[in-house]
């Protein structure tokens, strides 16, 4: 993962925090539910990124193959 995928990540996650505690305030649900949404797919990005990190530290380290580590990134993107 990148140091700007990483920074893109924070950023989403700021604000839909920011966004979330925003609709409370306010007691606004839709900005609530925008915010945790935001922020959910923000985790979800960095989480199918850290798999890919693994996949190529394990094909680095030779316990798959080049073409198992692919078939496992193309599963992630669907």
């Amino acid at each position: 993962m990148g140091f700007d995928a990483k920074l893109h990540n924070m950023g989403q996650r700021v604000a839909g925090k920011a966004e979330e505690m925003a609709g409370r305030v306010t007691h606004n649900q839709r900005w609530e539910q925008e915010g945790r949404a935001r922020v959910t797919a923000a985790h979800e990005e960095e989480a199918r990124e850290k798999a890919k990190d693994v996949a190529k530290a394990q094909e680095a380290a030779g316990h798959i193959s080049r073409d198992e580590r692919l078939r496992l990134e193309r599963r992630d993107e669907v």
